[in-house]
């Protein structure tokens, strides 16, 4: 019997994994100028200090990482599954690439490219969403913190209710604060809290190993 054609392997959308193509590229762009207060209030939490060695999980258009770059002295990672991303965010970061002191590289979460104990905080900013395991992703992310380290998640959607009808159109896993709270907790991490903006349908959650 032949299969349904809906049955075959879904396209990532350009929220997923921006493409190279035009759309692509203007979503990147999209995603630097509309979360940078979100990257702010993320960082607000992450305690990174000159010395701090940071990695940015889903590193998109690359203007976080440009943020954490000016808050600490020390090396910088960032790993995305998207190639245009990747290509993005050196393009963006580029003094700091060819220094040396970014190291940008295309990968999963759910195996990074970088040795255990490594960071002492990681970001995910509007990511979590599409890990394919959120626990596996977590789980890794605690692997490269160093004891004490600290891991800071920041969404724009703060549940389900609060995507709409883009959870259902991009395919999004919204976990509320709750559920992220737990999963850190499973994937490893000592401490876990969530908390929501005051005036915005945002989480962020911070957790420790």
């Amino acid at each position: 019997m032949a299969a349904d054609a809906s049955s075959g392997p879904r396209t990532p959308s350009d929220f997923e994994r921006p493409s190279s193509s035009l759309s692509g590229r203007l979503t990147l762009r999209m995603m630097n100028v509309g979360h940078s207060r979100l990257h702010r209030w993320g960082l607000e939490a992450a305690g990174i200090g000159h010395s701090s060695r940071v990695l940015d999980v889903g590193c998109g258009g690359g203007a976080a990482v440009r943020r954490i770059l000016r808050l600490t002295r020390a090396e910088v990672g960032a790993v995305d599954h998207s190639p245009a991303a990747v290509e993005s965010t050196r393009r963006l970061n580029a003094a700091a690439a060819a220094s040396g002191r970014l190291r940008v590289v295309e990968g999963s979460v759910e195996a990074l490219p970088f040795r255990s104990g490594y960071f002492d905080v990681v970001t995910a900013f509007e990511t979590v969403y599409f890990w394919p395991d959120l626990v596996a992703g977590l789980r890794e992310t605690a692997r490269v913190l160093a004891p004490g380290g600290r891991l800071v998640v920041a969404d724009e959607c703060a549940d389900r209710q609060a995507a709409g009808a883009w959870a259902d159109r991009l395919a999004m896993n919204v976990p509320d604060g709750d559920e992220l709270v737990s999963s850190c907790r499973a994937a490893g991490f000592a401490r876990a809290s969530a908390q929501r903006h005051p005036r915005r349908p945002w989480l962020r959650v911070v957790a420790e190993v």
